[in-house]
């Protein structure tokens, strides 16, 4: 009775979570096309002074620009193309 009950729990906590989450995330507003240029040129640059290897400049790419995007309370984006 007690695990079925902790389980429960865990349930809706992971769906309660999930919720809130996919609502925050929706709730972002997309950034303007403009700066996410502007990051991905700063992105490349740093990629360049780096000296990554060409196979993770794509995933470094779209990794620097949605943490940029994301401290600045915007979107994150799936694709820089």
């Amino acid at each position: 009775m007690q695990a079925s009950r902790i389980t429960l729990t865990t349930l809706a906590v992971i769906f309660i979570s999930s919720i809130a989450i996919s609502f925050s995330a929706a709730a972002l507003p997309q950034a303007p096309i403009k700066d996410v240029v502007s990051l991905k040129d700063a992105c490349k640059q740093i990629a360049v002074e780096d000296q990554l290897p060409e196979s993770e400049v794509g995933s470094f790419l779209l990794d620097c620009v949605n943490d940029q995007l994301t401290e600045m309370g915007y979107e994150r984006v799936t694709s820089l193309d």
